[in-house]
């Protein structure tokens, strides 16, 4: 709602000359006149209805009157007051007494009301204004309507915590221009708490924002060890309906003056995107630094689909200077992708590229470029009326290399299948399938020749689904579900050491391989809110013919089963040889909710042999709200990790607030990160002061924030 608004609400009264001549007054019982009328002045989405206790109207000076509790209703909006007087020759209303206008969770209230239609100026006297968009509360013994969404106020008051007798908080101005979707500007500005002045301005500007408006967003503060004493003050750009843009000029104690702008996107419900770019000289490294890095998603609504993900940055430590993402600071690889495809219900081609960044030492086969990939995949489809289906793929790549041949790479797959359906709710699917790869050198660095493989390959998959109802009372039940999968896959020993390494199709292990799933869900369905599960369980586990043969290659095999996979990352990761034992590790991931409020989680990868875990997790959290919850996980990683993450969020006392989380890492023996952050509600929620502490090892860095929140204004120090 604006207080143009007036406006919607004082013309209907030009319905009156047309509406309630005194003859129809007395001629429909209890005064209740309805009459529909639309035209020039109006558009009108229901009829209009108006009650008063006596309607007048005098044909000679063309006055309207309507006296004694007088209701005028428009759909789900409505007016009162206790006398309207509206002349039509001038266009000039007046509303008096016990003024109230709703729209929906909008309204205002006023002693007094005289406003010209025609001009939409007039004088808003004694009253309070009330948004409920952002919560907004705006009195004042006299608002001047100087134009359609313009206003003059005199000794008015400002707030987002409507309380009685008095708010929590206000700002008190003695004269103040307000436009509305924009800013109000007070001079002799004094902010109150609880009554008592805080806080003294000569001038202030606060946002009225009805709708997306430029203009500058709520300052921050922090502290850290790479940066120093940082103040951030933004500037919101509502460039148009579909994008905006923040400009972001940083003040860095250790580090200097960093500009940063970041532009968004939204052209429709799966297309947006967001950019990011900043470029300062940093006075502490002496030289010049930068940072470009985005995300984009298009999507047409038919067959056309694109991706772009990138980030470049002028030098390696710029992510640990600079950067809060922690992924990033830590981590070696920094990749920058693009994708284009083009879709139909039979096949999807796709261009693409990769370039990767190493961040952390010497280039190698993991920051080889793709530049660029094209994919042609043909969607599984039926020959004939048969029920054979057959599906495959074929890919062309240029691999670019700073270090080490540069290597033109074409790839083939194909796979045919049959689905025999033995049991209703069994089915079994045999396949057969084929993998090419040639490799061709583009560069004579090495001496590297053109080489290639074949790999053959089949398998069948065995797959049940069965479940059980038990009926409850008041119309519940519980549903158990079980799926069952039992699989084998063949793959022949073939000679692929000439192939240069490039990805993790250069080598493909042997396999004589079974793998066993089983899936189990506890359901609980009402009437009311429809199913919830209770309980999931899921075990998976393979097991080869014989032992297995490791590849040799530094990447994982790109056709082993999922629970093979975990474990060679983990051994990769920790420096091991992938294992040629014929048992996998057994996989399992469950989660079990108790009551609404509950929920317990956890995975684990077990290896049987010796009998030790090669990854474990468990965790639990109870959640009311945000501001009530706590969780406890714990997580270990065969000698790579073993870590305890902890959130704790109470509301201590009604005015008091305290949020932890805590990463302690228990191989290190140390913290990891920590936060804390008290944070003090004086009497509600409409505003808080609140003391935030943090500490990082790695890198050794404390912060220390002080934050204040004003609901609806924003937060200072976030």
């Amino acid at each position: 709602m604006n207080i143009g608004s007036v406006r919607a609400a004082a013309i209907l009264l030009l319905f009156l000359p047309f509406a309630v001549p005194a003859s129809a007054a007395t001629a429909i019982p209890g005064g209740m006149l309805t009459k529909a009328r639309t035209g020039s002045e109006v558009l009108l989405g229901g009829p209009v209805t108006l009650n008063a206790d006596s309607l007048a109207y005098d044909d000679n000076t063309g006055v309207a009157y309507a006296e004694g509790n007088v209701e005028i209703g428009f759909g789900n909006r409505s007016i009162r007051a206790d006398r309207i007087r509206y002349d039509s020759r001038s266009g000039e209303a007046e509303l008096i007494g016990r003024v109230h206008y709703k729209d929906a969770g909008d309204e205002f209230s006023f002693d007094r009301i005289v406003l010209n239609i025609d001009t939409e100026l007039g004088v808003l006297y004694n009253g309070t204004i009330l948004l409920s968009n952002n919560n907004y509360q705006i009195s004042s013994e006299r608002f001047e309507k100087t134009g359609g969404r313009t206003f003059r106020i005199q000794k008015g008051t400002l707030t987002t915590c409507p309380c009685d007798p008095e708010p929590d908080w206000k700002f008190e101005v003695r004269r103040s221009q307000v436009t509305m979707d924009g800013y109000a500007v007070g001079k002799d500005v004094t902010f109150k708490v609880r009554g008592v002045p805080v806080l003294w301005l000569p001038w202030a500007a606060f946002p009225v924002k009805l709708s997306r408006q430029s203009g500058f967003l709520m300052p921050s503060f922090s502290s850290s060890g790479t940066k120093g004493t940082s103040f951030q003050l933004p500037y919101y750009w509502a460039i148009n309906r579909w994008s905006d843009a923040t400009l972001t000029i940083e003040d860095m104690s250790r580090r200097g003056f960093r500009p940063e702008v970041e532009y968004r996107y939204i052209l429709n419900p799966t297309s947006e995107g967001k950019a990011y770019a900043s470029f300062f000289h940093d006075k502490k490294a002496d030289h010049d630094r930068y940072r470009l890095n985005g995300i984009s998603t298009y999507r047409d609504g038919g067959s056309f689909t694109s991706n772009v993900k990138w980030d470049l940055a002028s030098d390696d430590l710029y992510y640990v200077n600079l950067v809060d993402d922690d992924i990033l600071r830590t981590g070696r690889h920094v990749p920058s992708r693009g994708f284009l495809a083009y879709g139909s219900e039979q096949s999807v081609a796709a261009m693409s590229a990769v370039y990767v960044n190493d961040v952390q030492g010497t280039p190698d086969d993991n920051t080889v470029q793709r530049l660029p990939e094209f994919s042609l995949t043909f969607l599984p489809r039926t020959f004939g009326k048969t029920a054979i289906e057959a599906s495959g793929e074929m890919s062309a790549t240029y691999f670019y290399r700073r270090v080490g041949d540069r290597e033109l790479r074409g790839r083939g797959y194909a796979e045919i299948s049959r689905t025999y359906t033995l049991y209703p709710s069994v089915t079994f699917t045999p396949y057969l399938s084929v993998d090419m790869l040639g490799s061709y050198p583009a560069s004579s660095e090495t001496g590297a020749e053109k080489e290639g493989r074949v790999l053959p390959g089949g398998g069948g998959k065995l797959e049940a689904d069965f479940r059980r109802n038990f009926e409850g009372v008041a119309g519940t039940r519980l549903i158990h579900a079980v799926q069952t999968t039992t699989s084998f896959h063949w793959i022949p020993a073939v000679d692929q050491k000439a192939i240069p390494l490039t990805d993790e199709w250069s080598r493909v292990g042997e396999q004589q391989q079974f793998t066993f799933s089983v899936t189990q869900r506890l359901l609980r369905v009402d009437n009311v809110t429809g199913p919830h599960e209770i309980a999931f369980l899921s075990v998976e586990w393979a097991l080869d013919v014989g032992e297995r043969k490791p590849t040799g290659s530094p990447y994982i095999d790109p056709l082993a089963p999922f629970v093979r996979s975990l474990r060679d990352q983990i051994d990769l990761a920790a420096g091991r040889s992938t294992g040629r034992q014929a048992a996998s590790d057994i996989y399992t991931r469950f989660q079990v909710r108790p009551a609404p409020k509950w929920i317990v989680s956890g995975e684990t990868l077990f290896d049987a042999g010796p009998g030790k875990f090669t990854t474990a997790a468990i965790g639990g959290e109870w959640k009311q709200t945000e501001e009530s919850r706590a969780l406890l996980e714990y997580r270990k990683s065969r000698d790579l990790a073993e870590d305890v993450n902890g959130l704790f969020a109470v509301r201590l006392h009604r005015v008091l607030g305290l949020k932890t989380n805590v990463n302690y890492s228990m191989k290190n023996k140390e913290l990891t990160e920590g936060k804390a952050t008290l944070t003090l509600y004086p009497r509600s929620d409409c505003w808080s002061v609140g003391l935030e502490a943090g500490r990082k090892t790695r890198p050794d860095e404390s912060s220390y924030k002080l934050l204040f929140s004003l609901k609806g204004i924003g937060t200072i120090g976030n």
